[in-house]
């Protein structure tokens, strides 16, 4: 969804960043290797953790 936003968007910088995100993306899931919170733009850093809001920790907890 973020490089289909970056391509829309014609940013270069953030579709290749995300390209990249996705490469790496996949094998750091399945370690489970990844920031907690992080908004999935490559400005946020591929490895940066972010506060999640209220609103959105109780809507993870009801999650399956």
């Amino acid at each position: 969804a973020m490089l289909g936003l970056a391509l829309r968007q014609r940013d270069r910088r953030e579709a290749i960043g995300q390209i990249i995100r996705i490469i790496v993306a996949a094998p750091g899931s399945t370690l489970g290797r990844y920031p907690e919170g992080n908004t999935g733009r490559t400005r946020a850093g591929l490895m940066t953790a972010m506060p999640l809001s209220a609103e959105m920790s109780a809507l993870l907890a009801q999650s399956p």
